[in-house]
């Protein structure tokens, strides 16, 4: 009888089951000896209460740009906030954040 074997999972591979898994259980507890790292100051949650359609839309537009759903929905959030800000370290980081935007779309 013959086993199959299947093929060595891609570091995307990983991450992507990694991420599914994490979005199944957002409030898993976190295991001894674990370390969280983001590498930035964000330490705050905002909860957002969306419809069906409105969830939708958004999953799909981060889909399409290879994101998850939360840094989408923060990007577009810090977007329009910076909006209004129209220093020259405001727009370059507006302009900056298009041009990543753009190339997720066409890549």
């Amino acid at each position: 009888m013959a086993v199959l074997v299947p093929p060595p999972m891609t570091i995307n591979d990983l991450i992507a089951t990694e991420a599914a898994a994490t979005e199944q259980t957002p409030d898993a507890e976190i295991k001894p000896g674990s370390s969280i790292t983001r590498g930035h100051s964000r330490a705050k949650t905002l909860q957002v209460r969306l419809n069906d359609d409105e969830l939708a839309a958004l999953t799909l537009l981060a889909q399409t740009r290879g994101i998850p759903v939360s840094t989408l929905a923060r990007d577009l959030l810090l977007a329009h906030l910076s909006a209004s800000d129209t220093s020259t370290k405001s727009l370059i980081a507006r302009i900056r954040a298009e041009l990543e935007t753009l190339a997720s779309s066409v890549a």
